[in-house]
């Protein structure tokens, strides 16, 4: 048979079937112009108002074009942006709990419809970041590309429900309420200060049962340790140690009724009752988390209402071999004693992948404590960055769905800015491409220098592993300089990256802040290092007319660090201590005494 006569039709009809495949788009601006309005239901919530707003803002911020925000008590019409469920809406809100959303398209109409809680701000901001490539990188820094005309795909169901119900990156900088939204992360603030979730937050022990209150007369409620009482912790098995403690509970709770969470959590310090019947249970259960879970239990089934929060901390860490926690209480586990070079699931030398995957077992109710900078010197390299994702996915996998990860409660800090971006992007789907999150930000927050730190970061990382040294969250940086990341040849590589990396943006004054921000922590490391060798580190001291002095750069160089920590608004180096201007004076009274 003969096919020549029926290729045009054949090519005709290709030609149809590659259209009807291609993705339809909506235009919602187009110039100056748009033929969409934004509706809500005239029972909208606060939250959903607001996200129908921002919607507006947002899109004129790129577009110029601001779209009205209307009720769906007006006549429907073809091109609609449907904010929060309403009367025009086909999906349903129950499956996406509190936090989640879906984002979809049904003709030329848009819907971002979300839980009870935040689910559709979330959404709208999700839609902005992944549709329209908006960028909030910090508080300070907002990223927003420019549209002549701005259209989307159709998007058949873009559905997130966040496996971590709670999710506290513990920034300073992650407190502004618009980056905490932007990235759907939590706060631990008690209800007190600012009407949050959280009646009371860890080691509550020393106000629930005060020993300045009742230890001069009863000593016997507190923990009998080496045959005396001991202030400092409770005696879990004493009843009227119970009675008082749920009492003064109940007293707290009423004055704040709108917080879920309240702990009930031994104090900080590692002392414990070994009066026989608190000795007993612990014996039978194979660690004090014995005595104090059947305790917590007692409390929690007092208040079904509430979900009763304790720690799994330091001597409480292991769990219970057949306590099982209510379903109201919360298990806050803590992995303080973590290596930080090493995912905690391949470390055969880390006994807390063991006490995890034990709690597992007895709860999915458990808030993990991570700690994921260096509290000792906050602005120092710390390349722990690969083993955030493995960490936090290890964690979900046995039950948590809760995380503080505690970051630096300080302005600043080594890749500050970095580090949180990351976490929020992990709390909220540990599965996406970490790797790719991590260049998108580079890219957006220091331009054309990006390539350069990013060299810095994976050289750092690769010597740190090649060397099988050991990192913690409590080190010091000269540690690391005779046989690992920080020696004297890397740290020459390093300098040569942030020279380049400050030469691509030297014209940029706002991002070449940026970077010089992000050298710093060489700076500081060179400075400790030179203080553990004294005059043999040569990078620092020299020697003049027979005499050691230190080289005038680097009292330059001392000068542009303490002027930068002041510009960019560090205010400690140390957690709790080492403001800048102290720093600033400890440093230069030693670069001043070599002779």
């Amino acid at each position: 048979m003969n096919f020549t006569k029926y290729l045009p039709c054949i090519g005709v009809a290709f030609l149809c079937l590659l259209s009807s495949c291609k993705k339809a788009q909506l235009t919602l601006t187009d110039g100056n112009a748009s033929d969409y309005v934004i509706i809500v239901s005239p029972n909208a919530s606060d939250n959903e108002l607001y996200a129908a707003n921002e919607f507006s803002r947002l899109l004129a911020l790129g577009s110029g074009v601001t779209l009205p925000v209307v009720g769906d008590t007006l006549p429907a019409q073809p091109n609609e942006i449907l904010i929060g469920a309403s009367t025009r809406t086909d999906i349903d809100r129950e499956p996406l709990n509190e936090d989640g959303f879906t984002i979809c398209t049904r003709g030329p109409k848009l819907q971002i419809v979300g839980g009870s809680d935040k689910g559709t701000l979330y959404g709208v901001y999700t839609f902005f970041d992944k549709y329209l490539g908006y960028r909030c990188l910090s508080s300070k820094v907002f990223y927003y590309p420019t549209f002549d005309r701005v259209s989307v795909e159709a998007i058949e169901n873009d559905t997130q429900i966040p496996v971590n119900e709670f999710r506290d990156t513990h920034y300073r900088d992650s407190n502004d309420p618009f980056y905490a939204d932007w990235h759907k992360i939590d706060h631990c603030i008690v209800d007190g200060v600012d009407n949050g979730v959280w009646g009371s937050w860890v080691h509550t022990f020393e106000y629930l049962v005060p020993p300045s209150q009742y230890f001069k007369e009863h000593p016997e409620y507190y923990a009998l340790v080496d045959g005396k009482r001991d202030p400092r912790q409770l005696c879990l098995t004493n009843p009227e140690v119970f009675d008082i403690l749920v009492a003064n509970l109940a007293d707290t709770m009423a004055r704040f009724p709108q917080a879920t969470y309240w702990s009930v959590s031994q104090n900080d310090n590692d002392v414990y009752c070994h009066c026989p019947n608190c000795a007993a249970i612990d014996a039978r259960e194979g660690s004090p988390s014995g005595s104090i879970l059947e305790f917590v239990n007692r409390v929690a089934e007092r208040f079904p209402d509430k979900t009763i929060s304790t720690l799994a901390y330091w001597y409480s860490r292991k769990a219970p071999k057949t306590v099982v926690p209510r379903d109201n209480v919360q298990i806050m586990l803590c992995d303080i004693e973590s290596d930080r070079h090493i995912p905690i699931a391949e470390n055969p030398n880390d006994s807390f992948g063991e006490d995890l995957r034990a709690w597992g077992k007895l709860t999915r109710n458990i808030m993990i404590w991570d700690y994921v900078v260096e509290f000792t010197n906050l602005v120092s390299p710390f390349p722990n960055l690969r083993v955030l994702q493995p960490n936090i996915q290890f964690f979900v996998e046995n039950g948590t769905n809760a995380h503080f990860q505690q970051g630096n409660r300080e302005v600043g800090g080594e890749f500050n800015e970095l580090r949180q971006y990351l976490i929020a992007r992990l709390l909220w789907d540990p599965n996406c491409d970490i790797n790719a999150e991590m260049d998108d930000f580079l890219h957006h927050y220091y331009g054309n220098a990006a390539p350069y730190i990013r060299q810095y970061i994976d050289l750092m990382h690769d010597e740190l592993e090649a060397s099988g040294q050991k990192l913690h969250i409590f080190f010091n940086p000269e540690d690391f300089c005779d046989s690992s990341y920080l020696r004297d040849d890397l740290m020459a590589q390093y300098e040569t990256f942030f020279a380049q990396a400050m030469d691509a943006v030297a014209d940029q004054p706002d991002v070449l802040l940026r970077v010089k921000a992000a050298h710093m922590p060489l700076t500081y490391a060179l400075f400790r290092i030179a203080q553990k060798r004294g005059t043999a580190e040569s990078r620092v001291f020299e020697q003049v007319d027979g005499k050691w002095r230190t080289r005038p750069e680097i009292m330059a160089r001392l000068d542009e660090f303490t002027a930068l920590c002041h510009e960019i608004g560090v205010t400690r180096l140390s957690e709790w201590h080492t403001t800048p201007d102290e720093y600033d004076a400890q440093m230069r009274a030693y670069f001043n005494q070599i002779q």
